[in-house]
This record gives C-alpha cells, sequence and structure tokens, in this order.
C-alpha cells in the first residue's frame, strides 16, 4: 500500500500533461501512487496516460464521462489507497522536494494538512529551481491558517493543491459537483477541521498560468457564485474569534468588488450585483 495517493484529475491538458506527470514522477519521496482520473477528454491526454503507465506502474489510470473537476478528484479520493492525499492539476508540475518536504513537515508537527507555497510561471523558462534546504515549517492553528487563506497574502492559501492532507479527512469529504471556485468552496472547512497545520514557505508547487484556466476565461453566471461562496464562508466562521470573522468579511467584501467590477448590470446578475452593494 503506498504512503502517498497523488490525485490529478485531467481534462483536454494534452500540452502540459507530460510536463506535470513527468515531475511528479521524479519526486524525491518514492512512496506514492498516481491516480489520473480522464474526465472525458477529447484530446490525446488518454494517449499521454497511457504511455507513462506503461513505464511506471505506480500510475493507476481512471476514465470517466465529463463531469468536471470536482467529481474527477471525488473519483480519485475513492479509489485512493494511501495514508495521504494530494491533488495536482493536470497542467501544474511539483517541484522535485515537494512530497518530501510535505511529509516530513506533517509528522515533524502532528498536522493533519502540510501546505507549501506556490510558483506562478507562464513558461517553464520562468520557473526559478533555487529553492532554499533549510526553512522550517511553520506550524498553524485551523483558525490562523484559514485566516491566513483569506487575506490572500501569505500561505497557506484555499486552493485544493500544494497540500497534503491526512486521508481520514476525505473518508467523509467530497467535493461539490457542477460548481465553479469548488476549492474554495471545501478548503475552508477542510482547514477548519485540520488539527494542525504545517506550512513550508517555500514555492514546491508550481502554478501554470495560461488562457485556458477558469480564471482566465469569461464571466458567467456559474463564476458569479463566488459570492455565495464568501457568503457561505461567513457563516461557516461565526463564533470562532473576531480575527478570523473579520478575515472572512474582508474576503467577502473582495468578492463583492469583484462581482461588481465583472458582471454586466443586466437582469442575469441582478441579484449577485444587489447583494454585493449591500455587503460593500
Amino acid at each position: 500500500m503506498p504512503e502517498v495517493s497523488v490525485i490529478i484529475p485531467v481534462y483536454n491538458t494534452e500540452p502540459f500533461l507530460g510536463d506535470c506527470l513527468g515531475s511528479v514522477l521524479a519526486q524525491t519521496f518514492t512512496d506514492f501512487e498516481v491516480i489520473t482520473v480522464d474526465d472525458g477528454s477529447t484530446d490525446k491526454s488518454a494517449a499521454i496516460i497511457e504511455g507513462f503507465a506503461k513505464k511506471d506502474s505506480r500510475i493507476v489510470p481512471l476514465q470517466q464521462e465529463n463531469k468536471g473537476p470536482s467529481e474527477a478528484r471525488n473519483t480519485g479520493i475513492k479509489a485512493a489507497r494511501g495514508n495521504w492525499i494530494t491533488f495536482v492539476d493536470s497542467d501544474d508540475m511539483l517541484a522535485p522536494h515537494f512530497l518530501q518536504k510535505l511529509w516530513d513537515a506533517a509528522k515533524q508537527n502532528n498536522a493533519s494538512i502540510a501546505c507549501s507555497d506556490k510558483q506562478l510561471f507562464w513558461k517553464e523558462s520562468e520557473i526559478d529551481n533555487r529553492i532554499a534546504v533549510t526553512s522550517q515549517a511553520i506550524a498553524l492553528s485551523p483558525e490562523k491558517a484559514l485566516q491566513r487563506a483569506l487575506y490572500q497574502k501569505e500561505g497557506p492559501d484555499y486552493s485544493a493543491w500544494s497540500k497534503l492532507y491526512d486521508a481520514q479527512i476525505w473518508q467523509s469529504r467530497r467535493f461539490t459537483p457542477g460548481i465553479y471556485f469548488e476549492d474554495m468552496d471545501c478548503i475552508p472547512q477542510v482547514l477548519l477541521e485540520a488539527k494542525k497545520i504545517a506550512f513550508v514557505p517555500e514555492p514546491l508547487y508550481l502554478n501554470r498560468r495560461h488562457g485556458g484556466r477558469i480564471l482566465a476565461t469569461a464571466y458567467d453566471h456559474r463564476k458569479a457564485e463566488l459570492l455565495n461562496i464568501a457568503e457561505r464562508i461567513c457563516t461557516l466562521v461565526e463564533g470562532k474569534g473576531s480575527e478570523l470573522q473579520r478575515a472572512a468579511r474582508s474576503n467577502l467584501f473582495s468578492s463583492s468588488c469583484s462581482i461588481l467590477m465583472r458582471t454586466p448590470d443586466t437582469d442575469e446578475f441582478k441579484d449577485f450585483r444587489d447583494r454585493a452593494w449591500r455587503h460593500i
């Protein structure tokens, strides 16, 4: 049984998938399985996965009809055998020590979640490989970790990726199907349920920027659900301390401004825009 299950949802990321899988298989920590969930890709993603799987038995290729990233991750969670779980987007990459450093940080701090900082890049030539090897993990309470995530200034953030989770966290937890911003909907709850979070202040997760990512595509009604999620987070943190509640309100303010700046003043978005104005 592997120590870590790496879950990679895949949908039409042919240009980047080989780099992603290569970076996972090159990890210095080797006791892992890679569960790829092809979510109905129509490009050559499935063939790329098959080619890697023939060369490395740690890859477990799964396929399903297109259901979206939440359902793809949920399929991976159901199949995972590891004591720890991490999620990697199929257009992203991992620094070679990602798994080892997060696993060490979790063990040393008795944490149920270990996180790293991230590095944004458009082209691989922009990746800074000069990563320090002496950074000490920072132990955070669930409330402090979520507070930092909501301010979006210092790690951890509320992305599903860049984190190593005790698999028990996901025994009864799943991503909500069919929504955008599924990470923001789910991960704040996960952080609050952790006994402790260890944050490694090194950019070990390499997050690729490109025009096909959700945040880079046109705004529509489903993206306006960001406001619903921000409101739910405010409810989630009620009674959990004034600092965390202030961070949640700050996040709600930011989400409200985003709604007003990125949606047209039409009937389709009237409810979202009215609520955003009230929050501001």
